[in-house]
């Protein structure tokens, strides 16, 4: 265990030495590498050890990837009959969309191309989150939240003077 003297010497006091002040290095906690960490999905949130969150990310991650890849599909189905359609192919077209016309295909797969725009960017906004929590709570990692947090309140009696009457209020405290 070290303990600070004088701000000049560093004394170790398992071994009772004095180290020069110089050769010890303070690791402080560094949004820089939070970020960083962050560049794989849950890492900045390990880095900071808010282990609850890796679900979180993931989930989020999972789901949007989800429907990204759902949106592709279906996108490539609509696209693929109207093509098998327009060239004549039969043997490989999709018999269960028999029933829609050329529009309909045409129609359908530019709203799954719409569907899949919108997942890409789902997916970015929560790439970013991802980025943005590391970074925040790298930031607060050595906030004090201590107990004397509190907020009171009482009601206030002013009297103003010029014209001989009160005031009647309320009184707010916040203590941090």
């Amino acid at each position: 265990m070290l303990s600070l003297q004088a701000q000049e010497e560093l004394i170790d006091t398992t071994t009772s030495r004095v180290a020069p002040a110089d050769s010890v290095k303070v690791v402080k906690h560094s949004p820089t590498t939070a970020i960083l960490c962050s560049i794989v999905p849950g890492g900045g949130q390990i880095y900071n050890k808010k282990y609850w969150k890796l679900p979180i990310v993931y989930g989020a991650l999972a789901a949007t990837g989800y429907f990204v890849w759902r949106s592709a599909h279906k996108m490539t189905v609509y696209r693929n009959e109207f093509i098998y359609r327009r060239d004549g192919i039969v043997t490989m077209q999709n018999f269960t969309l028999a029933e829609y016309s050329d529009e309909n295909l045409l129609e359908m797969k530019n709203k799954q191309r719409r569907n899949l725009e919108i997942s890409i960017a789902a997916t970015a906004v929560v790439y970013v989150l991802n980025f943005i929590d590391a970074m925040v709570d790298a930031h607060l990692y050595y906030f004090d939240v201590s107990d004397d947090l509190s907020l009171h309140w009482q009601p206030l009696v002013m009297p103003d003077y010029t014209h001989r009457q009160y005031a009647f209020g309320l009184n707010l405290q916040l203590r941090w």
